[in-house]
């Protein structure tokens, strides 16, 4: 069902019939679609060159960070990661850095005592591991912590690095959250490790 509603009529303009007139107003009308498309259009996101990443500021995107160049899957292999898909023989752990309070630095989180990943804020790895119990630490100046993770073949687990930047200080730790607000989150990173951990 459509509802239309009625209008009353509007008197003749005293002017109708002396020719087309235009006005501020018209002009205005014709002139917003312009403006407006002006103030939708978003100014280019950068880029970081293939195999790389660069930390921006939240508030100022043309603001960069600290980097890490080397190792970074490409974008399709960083969508494929996102799909949570597990390995039918190993256990799948991911890391996942992201936090609105966090830090601009470089946290290294090393596997097992082997592997070593390179994480910035609004990043994520992927680590594949043998089926068993399994040893995650990262070290950031004279701070450092260790989480303990033990899983099956074809689990998926999550583990989250959260940094807290205080006036002062930024503090880290492993933080205990949900599954799925870690899953959330990790939709919102960068892929920036994909590591088999032997």
């Amino acid at each position: 069902m459509s509802i239309r509603k009625a209008y009353p009529a509007q008197p003749p303009s005293a002017s109708a019939g002396a020719g087309p007139q235009p006005t501020r107003r018209k002009l205005f009308l014709v002139a917003l679609p312009f403006v407006l498309a002006g103030c939708a259009t978003k100014p280019p996101v950068a880029r970081d060159p293939e195999g790389s990443f660069c930390y921006r500021s939240k508030l100022e995107h043309y603001i960069k960070g600290p980097c890490v160049t080397e190792g970074v899957p490409s974008l399709q292999e960083d969508a494929l990661a996102k799909a949570l898909q597990p390995h039918p023989t190993l256990l799948t752990v991911y890391v996942v850095r992201q936090n609105i309070a966090d830090g601009q630095d470089v946290v290294n989180v090393t596997a097992d005592g082997t592997a070593s990943i390179r994480t910035l804020p609004d990043t994520m790895a992927r680590l594949r591991f043998k089926p068993g119990a399994h040893t995650l630490a990262f070290q950031f100046e004279d701070q450092q912590g260790v989480a303990q993770i033990e899983g099956h073949a074809g689990e998926v687990k999550f583990v989250r690095l959260r940094g807290a930047g205080f006036a002062w200080a930024v503090q880290y730790e492993w933080l205990n959250s949900t599954e799925q607000a870690t899953r959330d989150s990790l939709q919102r990173t960068r892929l920036v490790a994909d590591v088999l951990v032997p």
